[in-house]
């Protein structure tokens, strides 16, 4: 959005007085910066301003270090405007700016509708920037992270399975897969409905997110199955991972007086493999998993 507000660097407080009286008229909040301490001490967060506007006659900052200031949120560049107040028109001045990276050029004296004008150019600017990248930062979310269960998402986890069985590939570091599955997910859906069944699946990811490793990946392949992918873990350990977590999840009431069903199925990861390997054989042991009357945890 356009917060109005501009960030004015001037000699002395007329000047910044004169632009001030324009800008607020068209809207604007202005806060001036005066000297060197002022400038130093400046803490800019996102969005904070639209626009930073400079005498070119300042001599306590340079145009690096403004246009430096302006990109403080590498997404984002803060649009810079240089006002050159000299009776001749300096174009060594000029040529430093534009060759700086500097977004405008105004030559004083300034006729106040140009000035806003040009103000309001460059805010738009700014405002249709931050649009564009909220939208993006949003598909980008959107594909990394399964919206239901706030897990990885399922095309995220095969780039990132991609990924570890090539590095598993080089250097053979031990490296398995949890495939487990919520089986009870379809009867409380046929009792309960489905949107009572989307919760179940979002609560029990919760519980299941805050119950595994920091190292580990958790991500929704389907429906109400999980995979976890866990680096730097033999089977061995995968297997003893498995039986503390089917025993904590196995406690926890997805919904009142209503504990899950759990079925797991664990593999490692093999020479030659790439991912529908991995995922096939990870499938299968969950499969054998679901066949078993007590425990539910198969290894392939």
């Amino acid at each position: 959005m356009i917060n109005k507000h501009i960030l004015i660097i001037e000699l002395n407080e007329q000047n910044f007085t004169v632009l001030e009286t324009v800008l607020e008229k068209a809207g604007y909040d202005c806060k001036a910066i005066l000297d060197v301490d002022a400038f130093q001490n400046l803490e800019l967060k996102a969005d904070d301003f639209d626009l930073i506007i400079v005498n070119s006659h300042v001599q306590y900052v340079g145009v690096d270090d403004v246009l430096k200031l302006a990109a403080f949120d590498t997404a984002l560049k803060i649009p810079v405007i240089y006002i050159d107040s000299a009776k001749e028109h300096s174009k060594k001045m000029l040529d430093e700016c534009f060759s700086a990276g500097v977004s405008d050029y105004i030559k004083k004296p300034f006729d106040s509708k140009e000035i806003t004008a040009r103000v309001n150019y460059h805010c738009e600017q700014l405002y249709k920037m931050r649009e564009y990248k909220l939208r993006v930062d949003k598909l980008a979310n959107l594909a990394t992270i399964d919206q239901l269960s706030k897990s990885t998402s399922k095309m995220h986890m095969q780039a990132i399975l991609k990924h570890q069985i090539n590095y598993f590939h080089r250097y053979k570091t031990d490296t398995t897969l949890i495939y487990l599955s919520l089986l009870n997910i379809d009867k409380l859906i046929g009792t309960f409905g489905l949107e009572k069944g989307e919760k179940v699946i979002s609560s029990f990811a919760k519980v299941l997110k805050a119950s595994i490793r920091e190292s580990d990946v958790l991500a929704r392949w389907a429906g109400s199955d999980f995979i976890i992918l866990l680096t730097n873990t033999s089977v061995n350990a995968s297997e003893h991972i498995t039986k503390k977590l089917k025993s904590e999840l196995s406690n926890v009431e997805v919904l009142k007086g209503i504990k899950p069903d759990l079925a797991f199925g664990i593999t490692s990861f093999n020479e030659n493999d790439d991912v529908r390997d991995v995922i096939e054989r990870a499938k299968y042991a969950l499969t054998e998993a679901k066949k078993q009357t007590y425990g539910k945890i198969h290894i392939v």
